[in-house]
């Protein structure tokens, strides 16, 4: 058993519960300091401003950085091995999720329906079967690119605002789910 020996050595020997303390001390610590400077805390809600995600403030840049790093080994600890390398491969389903929602415009066209649409008009407008849209969609979700409304329709997050905020940072984006798919030897220089 020298490998499980080797597994609770890295991991440092902490359970859940002192890794989900860390956490919320870490929480605590940057809404008081958010609260402190005026700064309104983040939620995902579509309109949502906030100066946190752009505060600069080495302590708080420190807090939230380790905050994230303890969610990481957390959500380790409560997949165990077995789900977080299906976590860790099923990405490639994400980046296709994301690639499809590029390239079929239905970014655009919910900005352009006032940040919500139906399953059926974003199916019409993309070309994209319902069936198979659900779950490109619900792909999204998971990463709250988008959201489901309670009467089933989808909406813009804050995530997919900041898309069509900044739009050199969605090209950036884009391009990044792009290039991965394309291969040049399967288009002819004319195209």
């Amino acid at each position: 058993m020298a490998s499980s020996s080797f597994l609770q050595k890295s991991s440092g020997q902490r359970n859940i519960s002192q890794v989900a303390v860390e956490i919320l001390d870490l929480c605590v610590f940057m809404e008081k300091k958010c609260q402190k400077n005026g700064t309104a805390l983040p939620t995902l809600s579509a309109g949502t401003s906030t100066a946190f995600w752009l505060e600069s403030s080495p302590e708080l840049i420190a807090a939230r950085a380790s905050a994230v790093g303890l969610l990481q080994e957390l959500t380790t600890l409560l997949q165990g091995p077995h789900d977080y390398l299906h976590e860790l491969v099923a990405s490639n389903w994400d980046h296709g999720a994301l690639y499809a929602f590029f390239q079929s415009q239905i970014l655009d066209y919910m900005a352009s329906s006032g940040g919500v649409a139906t399953l059926s008009s974003l199916s019409q407008q993309s070309g994209i079967p319902e069936d198979k849209l659900v779950r490109i969609l619900g792909l999204l979700r998971c990463r709250n690119i988008v959201q489901m409304t309670e009467t089933g329709d989808f909406a813009l997050t804050v995530v997919s605002e900041g898309l069509l905020l900044d739009s050199d940072f969605k090209a950036w984006v884009e391009f990044q789910y792009v290039f991965p798919f394309f291969h040049p030897g399967r288009y002819s220089k004319e195209e």
